[in-house]
């Protein structure tokens, strides 16, 4: 047994110097030269950055009445202007405030934005989305999991004139719809 956790050991070293052999040597100016320049898409989260004032009405399936919904919420560009970070706050009938967090991205290879979020309410997921450019509409799908257990998001978002955005959104739980909810938020000059 020893023996041959030797021979394993040896081998796995040899393999580790021969890979590390065979990395390319560069200078520091060549390194820079291969970082990767800012990708133009990320501009077009220009059109979320600033405060944001909310309202929505949601529809659950548990419940007889729709549920009413208000918010405020602040998006700033960060790291470089790599990235979009929101914080916000929502509020739903009698339920304590809800705080949370969102990071919005470009991802060059999949040629998508995502997004990543947290809340103070449990959830945490991910979102993809595409930007439909003829009618000026954000299509989005989200994947998170909370106290309920796993969900997944489907929605759109539309700017009306740059400092309103209506969107909608569905809520299912497998091939159960457990929500849908529609809202307009509106720029806080």
């Amino acid at each position: 047994m020893f023996r041959r956790n030797s021979v394993l050991a040896v081998l796995l070293g040899i393999t580790a110097f021969a890979l590390t052999g065979c990395m390319p040597h560069m200078t520091l100016d060549e390194m820079k030269a291969q970082m990767p320049q800012r990708p133009a898409e990320l501009d077009r989260l220009n059109a979320f950055v600033g405060k944001w004032q909310g309202e929505a009405e949601g529809r659950f399936a548990m419940l007889d009445e729709p549920v009413k919904m208000t918010g405020t919420s602040e998006a700033k560009w960060d790291g470089d202007r790599w990235f979009v970070v929101s914080r916000g706050v929502m509020r739903m009938a009698d339920f304590p405030e809800t705080q949370g967090m969102e990071l919005w991205t470009y991802d060059v290879g999949a040629k998508k934005y995502r997004s990543y979020f947290v809340d103070s309410m449990g959830m945490s997921g991910m979102s993809e989305a595409r930007y439909d450019e003829k009618t000026n509409t954000w299509h989005m799908t989200s994947d998170s999991y909370g106290a309920w257990g796993k969900s997944r998001y489907t929605g759109t978002l539309k700017f009306t004139d740059p400092d309103t955005m209506e969107w909608s959104m569905t809520e299912n739980m497998g091939l159960m719809k457990v929500m849908e909810m529609k809202g307009t938020s509106r720029r806080v000059k």
